[in-house]
C-alpha cells in the first residue's frame, strides 16, 4: 500500500533523527543527573545554593534554543532538512566532549562557571533545531495513513536519551566511589555523549532529503521572505504550536528534574534511590508511545488530547491530597497515571505541530513553536520550581506548574481543527 516509502528506508530514518534526538536530551538530563556534583565543582557556596546556581545555569542555557530554532529552521526551509539535521548534530557534540575536560573553580576560579555557562549555551544553540527538525523530517518522509505513528518514532529519541542517562547515572553512581565520581566519573558521561552523537552524524549522512521538500524544490516553490514576515504571517499557528507544547515542556523536567531533586535534598532519599525512580516513570512514559501515534492514526486526534489533559486536572487534586497526608502508595498510582495520560499528548505532538505550517515555512515555524514552549516553560521550570520548594509544604510547587501547563496545553487543544490529509 506505501510501495513508494521503502520501510526500510524508515527505519534507518527514524533511527537517524532519533540518535540526534537521543543526544540533545542525554546531554541535557547529564547535566541535571550530575548537578550535585557540578554544583559543587564549578560553584563556592552552601550546597542548596550551589545547586540552584546549577539549575539556573540549566535554565540560561535554554535561552539560546528560540535563536538556534530560528536559524536552523531557516537553514531546514531553504537549504534541506538533511542539511539542517547534520549540521545540529555537528555542532552539539563539541560542546559536549568540552564539559568533559573542563577544569573546575578550585583549578582556574569564576572563569570555570564562565565556560560551563558557555558550553551549555553552545549545546542548546544548535539543539533548538534538533527535535522540531525530526517532527517534519519524519511527518514529510512518511505515507499519510500511517503519519502520525511514524511522527510518534521521533520522541523515542528524546525519551530514550534521558533513559540513557539516568541509567547511567544510575550505575556509575552504584559501582564508583564518591571519590571517583566526584574526581572524573561525571566526566566520562560527557565523553560518552560525544561518541554517541558521532554515531548520529554518521546515520545522517545516509538520509535522503525528504520527499515534500524535494517536490517543493523541483517546483521552485521555496519561499524567501524575511523571517520577520513569516513569524507574523503564522502568528496564530506558532501560538497554537506553543500551547500544543505547554504542558509537555514543563513536565518532563518536573518529572526528570525536580523529582529526583527533590526527594533527595527536600525527602532525604538517596541519590540511587531517586534515579531508579525516574527511570521506571521514564520507561513507564516511553513504552505506550508508538500504541498512541498508532491510535492517533485511527481517532480523533482532539478528543484524545482534550481527554488526556482534562484527566491530568482531574487527578492533580487527589495528587496534592496524597502528598500531603504522605501516601506513598497513592502518590505512585496517581503519578503513573498521570505519566501514562502525558505520553499520550508526546505521542501526537511531533504530528499536530508540524501538521500546523506548510511545507515551505515548516521548519522554521516548528522549531519557535517548541522551543518558545521549551524554554519558558521548560527550561526555568526546575529553577522555578525547586526556589518555590523551598517556601511550601509537600510538592505544591510541582503540581501548580503541572496545572498551569496542563490548562495552557488544554486550551490549545480546544482550538485543534481536524486538516484534510495530503495524499503523498
Amino acid at each position: 500500500m506505501y510501495s513508494h516509502f521503502s520501510k526500510r528506508y524508515t527505519r534507518t530514518a527514524i533511527l537517524a533523527v532519533s540518535l540526534g534526538n537521543l543526544l540533545e536530551w542525554y546531554e541535557i538530563f547529564l547535566y541535571v543527573y550530575w548537578a550535585p556534583i557540578i554544583s559543587n565543582l564549578f560553584f563556592v557556596g552552601d550546597p542548596i545554593s550551589n545547586l540552584m546556581y546549577t539549575l539556573l545555569l540549566f535554565a540560561i542555557g535554554f535561552l539560546a534554543r528560540p535563536i538556534g530554532g530560528l536559524v536552523f529552521g531557516r537553514i531546514g526551509d531553504r537549504i534541506g532538512r538533511k542539511e539542517a539535521l547534520i549540521l545540529s548534530v555537528t555542532m552539539m557534540v563539541i560542546p559536549t566532549f568540552v564539559i568533559g575536560f573542563l577544569p573546575t573553580y578550585e583549578k582556574i576560579g569564576w572563569l570555570a562557571p564562565v565556560l560551563l555557562g558557555i558550553m551549555r549555551f553552545l549545546q542548546a544553540f544548535p539543539a533548538g533545531g534538533e527535535l522540531p527538525g525530526a517532527f517534519c523530517y519524519l511527518y514529510e518522509s512518511s505515507p499519510w495513513q500511517i503519519r502520525r505513528y511514524i511522527c510518534s518514532w521521533s520522541v523515542w529519541g528524546y525519551q530514550i536519551g534521558i533513559l540513557l542517562s539516568s541509567s547511567e547515572s544510575y550505575l556509575l553512581d552504584k559501582t564508583l566511589s564518591p571519590e571517583s565520581l566526584i574526581e572524573w566519573g561525571w566526566r566520562i558521561s560527557f565523553i560518552l555523549g560525544g561518541v554517541i552523537g558521532l554515531a548520529g552524524l554518521f546515520l545522517r549522512y545516509r538520509l535522503h532529503e525528504t520527499p515534500l521538500f524535494k517536490e517543493m524544490l523541483t517546483h521552485e516553490k521555496i519561499v524567501k521572505e524575511p523571517i520577520f514576515d513569516i513569524l507574523y504571517k503564522h502568528r496564530h499557528g506558532i501560538l497554537k504550536g506553543f500551547l500544543f507544547c505547554a504542558l509537555n515542556s514543563a513536565s518532563f523536567y518536573l518529572i526528570a528534574v525536580n523529582f529526583p531533586v527533590y526527594f533527595g535534598k527536600i525527602l532525604g532519599i538517596s541519590y540511587q534511590d531517586n534515579l531508579l525512580i525516574t527511570m521506571i516513570l521514564l520507561v513507564i512514559m516511553t513504552i505506550p508511545i508508538s500504541i498512541f501515534g498508532k491510535l492517533g492514526d485511527r481517532y480523533n486526534n482532539k478528543t484524545m488530547l482534550i481527554s488526556s489533559m482534562i484527566g491530568i486536572i482531574v487527578l492533580l487534586y487527589p495528587f496534592y491530597l496524597a502528598s500531603i497526608y504522605g501516601s506513598i502508595l497513592f502518590i505512585a498510582i496517581l503519578m503513573v497515571t498521570i505519566c501514562i495520560l502525558i505520553t499520550c499528548s508526546s505521542a501526537l505532538i511531533p504530528y499536530i505541530v508540524a501538521d500546523l505550517f506548510p511545507t515551505h515555512d515548516r521548519f522554521t515555524c516548528s522549531a519557535v513553536s517548541f522551543n518558545l514552549a521549551d524554554s519558558i516553560l521548560g527550561g526555568f521550570s526546575p529553577f522555578i520550581a525547586f526556589y518555590l520548594a523551598q517556601h511550601t509544604k509537600g510538592l505544591t510547587s510541582y503540581i501548580v506548574i503541572f496545572l498551569f501547563g496542563s490548562i495552557l496545553s488544554l486550551i490549545g487543544y480546544l482550538y485543534l481543527k481536524p486538516r484534510k490529509e495530503v495524499r503523498s
